[in-house]
């Protein structure tokens, strides 16, 4: 079994922890899905458990990565070529300049609404890469209220193309699919 644990909002911190261990100690792959992991640092989670963010699962898409080796990388690389010696200190203003400037308002104000348009369903299907390997997700547990819209925008992503997890509030509120005896 695949679960996905949205759990955006962090308010129900001891509910995801709890549930993320108890479906890994049953065999499950478990994805912890957080908005920011500092809000989530002093948290233990069971082994097995992966927490990752959004931003982290959308940068594998591969016009994302090509994105930010070409405003982000590459001038990072030639600072680093070029500023040796006395131009050293220059070079990294310039650079933190530039990162600040330019490529961050180019990311948001150019590149993300492009990316959005052109792959609408990007987030959901980089969610769901990784669970591709074992079969696909099974279950989609949403944490809390946060993460309800998030839930909605990856279900009508997933149903669109055909392939719809279980969802529930919480591992207790999950009704498995019934078995026919025939």
């Amino acid at each position: 079994m695949q679960v996905l644990f949205l759990a955006l909002g962090a308010s129900r911190k001891r509910a995801v922890l709890d549930e993320s261990a108890e479906a890994a100690s049953n065999g499950a792959q478990v994805i912890v899905v957080v908005d920011k992991k500092k809000s989530w640092s002093g948290a233990k989670f069971a082994p097995g458990v992966r927490v990752a963010t959004f931003k982290e699962l959308e940068a594998r898409h591969l016009p994302r990565r090509l994105e930010h080796a070409v405003l982000y990388s590459a001038p990072r690389a030639t600072v680093r070529a070029i500023g040796q010696g006395p131009l050293r200190g220059r070079s990294r203003r310039a650079l933190k300049a530039y990162e600040r400037r330019v490529a961050g308002r180019v990311h948001r104000k150019v590149f993300m609404p492009l990316h959005r348009r052109l792959w609408p369903d990007s987030r959901a299907r980089m969610v769901s890469a990784a669970f591709a390997a074992r079969g696909g997700l099974d279950l989609l547990v949403v944490s809390d209220a946060l993460s309800v819209p998030r839930a909605v925008e990856l279900m009508q992503a997933w149903t669109a193309r055909g392939v719809a997890p279980r969802v529930c509030y919480g591992l207790d509120y999950d009704v498995p699919p019934t078995v026919s005896n025939r």
